[in-house]
């Protein structure tokens, strides 16, 4: 969710959080905040002695709505759900909630954070995975969701990244319950739910002009075939909350 295109739908993965504006008044702690303890207490080498014996830990913030403000372009990416995705989102917080009006260019998004994690290597492979209702692609094709690898950077023991998705497409507006996992090896550490529903006329009217989106590029590019480097992270900015008046 997912050459000159028109605007496709698309998925957006996030391993790399670069800037929170405000973040003394919004950490990750600081809202909507759900924790997830895998049930294995087994942790991998290259952790410090002292979390050798602590269960891995997930923890979601940030669950709300979002507009995107600007972002790289889209490329093809058969890894989705809907084989595209978007590449260096910017993206404006409107409001956390867990209800996600079913408008164009609305975004869900939330925050997550594992640990402890090996310092090395530097990077956590991990697994996402999407289930959201049924949609009907353009080519007629049915799409549930999508189970992809994606990479978080690890520092200080942790990941600490944005992950979310986009309603860019008018076969993409379907209501019901969407969930968000984030997997380390076999263990789900993460899981964030979104209902989509349909909204009233004053509450478009409200929403449109704020999620209308900014300097989105148009072109579109291919994904790279070279071997990963850490140039290759995914990255997100995200600013001050766009407030609602």
């Amino acid at each position: 969710m997912k050459r000159v295109i028109p605007p496709m739908n698309y998925l957006i993965p996030i391993a790399l959080l670069l800037i929170l504006s405000g973040c003394g008044k919004n950490t990750p702690e600081s809202q909507g905040s759900t924790e997830v303890v895998a049930s294995s207490g087994s942790v991998a080498s290259g952790k410090t002695p002292g979390d050798l014996d602590k269960p891995l830990k997930g923890k979601v913030s940030r669950p709300g709505l979002y507009r995107l403000v600007r972002s790289g372009g889209i490329i093809n990416d058969p890894s989705t759900g809907t084989g595209k995705s978007v590449v260096k989102p910017v993206v404006e917080l409107v409001k956390t909630t867990q209800r996600i009006p079913l408008i164009k260019s609305g975004q869900m998004y939330f925050q997550y954070r594992i640990w402890p994690l090996p310092a090395q290597p530097a990077h956590a492979d991990l697994r996402r995975v999407v289930k959201h209702p049924k949609m009907t692609l353009p080519d007629g094709s049915v799409s549930t969701g999508s189970d992809r690898m994606i990479k978080g950077k690890i520092s200080s023991n942790q990941v600490i990244a944005y992950t979310g998705y986009g309603l860019d497409e008018d076969y993409e507006l379907v209501e019901g319950e969407w969930v968000f996992e984030i997997w380390y090896q076999d263990e789900k550490v993460i899981e964030q739910k979104f209902t989509t529903y349909r909204p009233d006329e004053a509450e478009i009217a409200k929403l449109k002009p704020i999620l209308s989106l900014g300097n989105r590029a148009a072109g579109q590019s291919e994904p790279s075939g070279k071997p990963f480097s850490r140039h290759d992270w995914p990255r997100i900015t995200v600013g001050g909350t766009k407030q609602l008046q």
